[in-house]
């Protein structure tokens, strides 16, 4: 009788050992495949911000080393060239779009700046996003090099537009506030184009 019983408490102590080792296995896994699934999260996250990030630039780059500035644009009382420091948040190209942060798709949004919820870069009066839903563009200034000094003395004509902006993540049930502050970027950048004058 007794050696049955010893034998009884001898299996429950194995079983008891047994699933404490369990347990600290499946919790290792656990925590494992959660820091997995978190690395894999944060390098989709960078991956859209990076992607987001070179259309913006590669996209203004584009149009302003073909079509140069709009400086005609800049005359009218409603937006002007700031050299103040501030920048301005429109971007006129000539004999083509405009470019601004907005909520909508045919008017420059002010509010953006204020609340960048839902606020993406767009081609003015269309519906082209240089930027997807799934960023927020803050920020975003252009700071458009003056009209008057834009001849150099050895005869070449040159504008420069240095771009701002930061680019986060939009929240979403997926992603939690830490991993959205840790994709935010600030992009700056400055993109020049020259036209060279012939020399008689």
């Amino acid at each position: 009788m007794r050696k049955q019983i010893n034998s009884h408490w001898f299996t429950l102590i194995e079983m008891i050992v047994s699933v404490t080792i369990l347990a600290i296995i499946m919790l290792s896994i656990f925590v494992i495949y959660r820091n997995i699934i978190f690395i894999n999260k944060k390098l989709e996250l960078d991956r859209i911000i990076q992607q987001n990030s070179r259309n913006i630039i590669e996209s203004l780059a584009t149009e302003i080393r073909e079509k140069g500035i709009d400086y005609e644009y800049y005359s009218n009382l409603t937006e002007k060239l700031d050299y103040s420091g501030s920048g301005n948040t429109i971007l006129a190209i000539a004999n083509s779009w405009e470019y601004c942060m907005q909520k909508q798709s045919n008017s420059c949004s002010r509010d953006c700046y204020k609340n960048n919820r839902w606020c993406f870069l767009w081609k003015l009066n269309t519906d082209i996003q240089l930027s997807d839903e799934k960023v927020q563009v803050n920020n975003l200034r252009f700071f458009i090099s003056d009209n008057k000094s834009i001849w150099a003395l050895d005869g070449k004509k040159e504008w420069k537009v240095t771009i701002v902006f930061d680019l986060s993540v939009t929240p979403t049930a997926w992603i939690n506030s830490n991993m959205i502050k840790d994709s935010n970027i600030h992009v700056q950048t400055t993109i020049s184009t020259k036209f060279y004058k012939n020399m008689n």
